[in-house]
């Protein structure tokens, strides 16, 4: 009998301490559980910018860019984004450079079909090469436009990691900005507020 309560003492233990690592287990899986609900999203995308009248005779422009977004809380996320794109001005190709830092945020209401409201706020940057010289074209120093940006769209998941977007926002100058324009004789002048629009499609993984 000595011998019996001997060898289960041995036994006893081990499963004390397998309860314990179970315990612990536990409490590690549940605090990986929120550590995976700070998602990474990385998105690529495809703009078109219907530019206001006074920015510079530029015409519609198509662009593409990539973003980058964290969750800092649940649906919830800091996101930063960059693109290029090309317009036209007066039959002259003019590049620009789109950057952005906003908040984003996925409404928690689901819609039919399984599609999510999103929305965005936060400040970004458009810069272009116009032409500002007359009659040459030669002369086309960078123009860059501080703005505050937002806008809406919808959301939807397609595959596991996969969701694609649509969406349109506006981009807002909350100044007035000065604008040159140089011809053989002098220099015209004129202070302008930009309002922009521009329409959104992305496919972004979320990891």
């Amino acid at each position: 009998m000595n011998a019996l309560i001997a060898r289960s003492r041995p036994v006893a233990g081990r499963v004390r301490f397998a309860l314990a690592l179970a315990v612990l287990g536990a409490f590690a899986a549940g605090g990986a559980r929120a550590e995976n609900h700070r998602r990474i999203c990385a998105s690529l995308e495809s703009h078109y910018f219907i530019f206001d009248s006074k920015f510079f005779d530029l015409e519609g422009a198509l662009g593409a860019g990539a973003a980058l977004r964290y969750e800092l809380a649940s649906d919830f996320y800091f996101e930063n984004g960059i693109g290029l794109f090309g317009a036209d001005a007066n039959g002259v190709a003019v590049d620009g450079l789109d950057y952005r830092l906003n908040l984003f945020m996925i409404v928690p209401y689901f819609m039919p079909l399984r599609c999510r409201p999103v929305a965005r706020l936060g400040v970004g940057f458009l810069s272009v090469n116009p032409v500002t010289a007359t009659p040459t074209d030669t002369y086309r120093p960078t123009q860059t436009a501080f703005y505050v940006f937002g806008g809406a769209g919808m959301t939807r998941a397609v595959l596991k990691h996969f969701l694609v977007e649509a969406s349109a926002n506006a981009w807002i100058t909350p100044y007035k900005y000065r604008i040159y324009r140089f011809n053989r004789v002098d220099v015209d002048t004129s202070v302008e507020r930009f309002a922009h629009l521009s329409i959104s499609l992305a496919l972004t993984y979320t990891f």
